[in-house]
């Protein structure tokens, strides 16, 4: 079985770019040198992956999304189109220096297309981020969040057909349907992220003023 990667005529993959097996690079895309995509990762159309960035096993990052360096995306997450990030929390022209700020996806999470995510945010596993919202704050895992600013207003199982009230035992997480939508290597893990889940009462309560 060819399970080279694939990589169109169009997209520019810098040397000493890291592309594993069955990783797609779709038209106009640009890999930097000290990226690394993993297995079966998929980069869309004008999507821009910036050096020392690293793209997870099985994740999938759709048209025009610019992944800077500092931003961690883990194993099987989805990237809306149109996906904004950041690494810099005050930019200026003229400054002498500057830091990168690390934004983490965890495995699993999903983010929603025209998604806006602030740099210094870690978006948890299975975790999932509805189209056109701002993150400004951590997210838990396995937990919706909407609006500008985005706010937690479910649970979400790991396929993500169900939401649940917030104050939920972490196991209700895993649910029938995850069993049969999910393939096995995608359920295993978010079995196990599961296990490792803090308690939503710990989940941040709403202000009204931020």
């Amino acid at each position: 079985m060819n399970n080279k990667p694939r990589i169109h005529p169009s997209a520019f993959v810098e040397e000493g770019a890291q592309i594993s097996e069955g990783a797609s690079v779709w038209h106009l895309a640009h890999v930097r040198s000290g990226s690394r995509l993993e297995e079966n990762v998929s980069i869309g159309k004008d999507v821009y992956v910036d050096s020392g960035v690293t793209v997870g096993k099985g994740s999938r990052v759709q048209n025009g999304v610019n992944i800077y360096k500092g931003v961690e995306i883990g194993r099987f997450c989805f990237i809306g189109p149109g996906t904004t990030f950041t690494n810099d929390r005050y930019p200026r022209i003229g400054r002498s220096s500057w830091n990168v700020v690390s934004t983490i996806l965890d495995d699993g999470c999903s983010l929603g297309a025209g998604a806006i995510v602030r740099c210094g945010v870690h978006i948890g596993a299975f975790a999932m981020v509805g189209s056109g919202a701002v993150v400004t704050k951590d997210i838990p895992s396995f937990c919706l969040v909407t609006g500008v600013p985005a706010e937690p207003t479910h649970r979400i199982c790991a396929c993500a057909d169900t939401v649940m009230p917030l104050i939920s035992f972490d196991g209700e997480v895993i649910r029938d349907c995850c069993r049969k939508n999910l393939n096995k290597e995608v359920l295993a893990l978010a079995i196990t992220r599961a296990d490792e889940s803090p308690d939503v009462l710990s989940l941040p309560k709403r202000t009204g003023s931020e």
